[in-house]
């Protein structure tokens, strides 16, 4: 699978030490490309995410040698005039840059292509960056929270929700080669950032469309009406079984004055402290891998089932010796 490691923007002409299912990776700029190793010099073992972006390559920073884009070690600055051993290459992965993430599959070909996000493109949108955030829970979990709407007037009351309208309407759920999506409108608490008079009642929302792309991401695409869309992007990358670090981004196209996007990372922040609280609490920390070890209501839950239906074949097309 393809998982964002890093925004795109933090990388300069300095390596970055990140971690992906429990692996050390490297990752680097160097003649312009992104490169990602495994964060271990094949020499005595240190972290290359210590070294130097170099005359095209990444110099370790205990012996000085340095190692092209493909992972070749092309200097040994104490043997200079010395052959250098065709083992002498560390490790290299798949790695792509896209949305303003750089993304790496440790085991390409990827079963599924990096998501698309249209605003990012698209320059009548603004796009503001949400700080990315750790928490101690998987991703599916993350992934989950994110599409559960019945959550809204409990974990987000007089937020987003009202403990007193806690009704979801049925919505069905589409799949695709690569998505799941969905259709729903709810009522919200009034939101000055989308142009809600705030002394008004609860609001009935127009349906918005949902899209997880698998394994770990979501577009959210909230239509406000006279043409304006308010839009959110979450990927959500492994770090192991039971931590998960998230990138996102957040898009409007109206009110577009940078002046404004504080207001709509606070709140983006504001609902991030709440969910984590309750995710993190979930156990186990990944899915059960049987259905049935939780209850699921018919309609509120159809989201969650077709995820969790469509991770357990993906599991079970892995795993050695199955068809």
């Amino acid at each position: 699978m393809w998982h964002p490691v890093a925004f795109a923007d933090d990388l300069d002409d300095q390596p970055v030490a990140v971690r992906l299912l429990d692996e050390a990776i490297a990752i680097a700029r160097i003649d312009g490309d992104v490169v990602a190793f495994k964060d271990l010099c094949i020499h005595r073992g240190t972290a290359l995410s210590l070294g130097t972006v170099v005359d095209g390559g990444l110099q370790c920073a205990y012996h000085g040698w340095t190692f092209d884009s493909t992972g070749a070690c092309v200097v040994i600055p104490s043997r200079p005039e010395g052959s250098i051993p065709r083992k002498a290459k560390v490790q290299s992965y798949a790695v792509q840059e896209s949305i303003g993430l750089v993304w790496v599959c440790l085991e390409p070909p990827a079963e599924f292509p990096i998501p698309s996000y249209h605003p990012w493109d698209d320059a009548s949108f603004r796009t503001v960056r949400i700080p990315l955030y750790d928490w101690k829970s998987s991703a599916a979990r993350r992934v989950e929270n994110f599409v559960d709407f019945s959550h809204f007037p409990f974990v987000h009351a007089g937020v987003l929700g009202d403990p007193n309208k806690p009704e979801i309407p049925d919505h069905p759920v589409r799949r695709d080669a690569h998505t799941i999506s969905f259709d729903l409108g709810v009522e919200e608490v009034p939101n000055e950032l989308k142009g809600d008079d705030v002394g008004d009642g609860a609001i009935q929302r127009l349906p918005s469309t949902y899209t997880v792309s698998m394994p770990y991401s979501v577009r959210l695409d909230q239509p406000l009406g006279d043409g304006r869309h308010f839009q959110l992007f979450m990927a959500s990358a492994p770090l192991g079984r039971k931590e998960t670090r998230t990138f996102s981004w957040c898009s409007r196209n109206y009110d577009l004055d940078a002046s404004l996007d504080q207001g709509f990372v606070d709140f983006q922040t504001v609902i991030l402290d709440q969910d984590r609280l309750v995710v993190e609490s979930q156990r186990p920390e990944e899915l059960p891998v049987d259905l049935s070890e939780e209850l699921h209501i018919k309609g509120v839950d159809q989201v969650s089932i077709e995820y969790r239906r469509w991770l357990l074949e993906l599991a079970s097309s892995f795993t050695p010796g199955s068809s």
